[in-house]
């Protein structure tokens, strides 16, 4: 598939499929051994009313590779919202042009969403941070990262995850007695882990966490002009010796109650208005 035309087939594939999209409220991507917990019945599920399930790769989309993410994006109501979740990450070190990971996302935000959510499982760079603690984005550093926008789009980046949504965020995680420390998300292109010399300069620059994912995403929203908020899980601290995937779904996996409970108070309710 050629990459400027994975969003216009994407498009035309969900059309022919489900008719005419509607809006939703939000618009989620799921991380790590997140999306098939949240969209299930067992511990950690939204709750969510499904209306409609696609496959990936029923969008003429490659699904993902990495374990433990879904390969689906799910439609459904969820108290008073209308949510859309993709369950797993396209990932540009799958071997991927960055516009045809991108390209469900695209497709969804253009068919109209008022907020964003998404999640992902991080390596804790700031030392205050443990395996296995809930945080929350507040800005992010896209410097050695991809990026899907294409030619002169100067976009404002300023506010890509927003402080109206990440207030709501805080809300929905005060309510289930978790704290959120707000941080700084550093791309790292992987997929081999940061060595420790990488992880001191991105630490230098003021990154928190680190992962291989996400800023692109927060990326297009803000070219869409949806505003986001960010929910990590981290899984390990960055640079440790004997990093594993398999220590991710672990700790993915005793975190899916804590992280489903925070995001269905979230998305059970629309994205706060913005005025500004």
């Amino acid at each position: 598939m050629q990459a400027d035309q994975a969003v216009n087939q994407v498009r035309a594939a969900l059309e022919q499929k489900l008719g005419a999209l509607e809006p939703v409220d939000w618009m989620v991507v799921c991380g790590s051994g997140m999306g098939r917990d949240l969209v299930g019945d067992g511990p950690g599920g939204l709750g969510l009313e499904i209306t409609a399930k696609v496959g990936l790769a029923e969008l003429g989309l490659p699904a993902p590779s990495v374990a433990g993410h879904g390969q689906s994006l799910v439609w459904g109501r969820l108290g008073e919202a209308r949510v859309c979740l993709q369950t797993g990450r396209i990932h540009p070190y799958e071997g991927h042009d960055i516009r045809v990971c991108t390209a469900a996302l695209a497709a969804v935000l253009q068919g109209g969403a008022k907020g964003m959510l998404l999640t992902c499982a991080v390596g804790g760079i700031d030392p205050s941070l443990h395996a296995g603690q809930l945080v929350s984005l507040r800005d992010q550093m896209n410097l050695f990262g991809p990026t899907p926008l294409v030619g002169a789009n100067f976009v404002d980046c300023s506010q890509i995850y927003h402080p109206v949504l990440r207030a709501q965020l805080a809300d929905a995680a005060a309510a289930e007695g978790e704290t959120l420390p707000e941080v700084v998300y550093a791309h790292a292109r992987g997929p081999q882990y940061e060595t420790p010399a990488e992880v001191a300069a991105l630490r230098s620059l003021g990154g928190q966490i680190v992962g291989m994912s996400t800023t692109y995403e927060g990326i297009l929203g803000a070219a869409h002009r949806v505003p986001a908020c960010g929910m990590g899980l981290v899984t390990n601290v960055a640079a440790a010796v004997g990093l594993s995937h398999e220590e991710v779904q672990e700790l993915a996996n005793a975190a899916r109650e804590r992280l489903g409970a925070v995001a269905r108070g979230l998305l059970a309710r629309p994205p706060r208005p913005i005025t500004d």
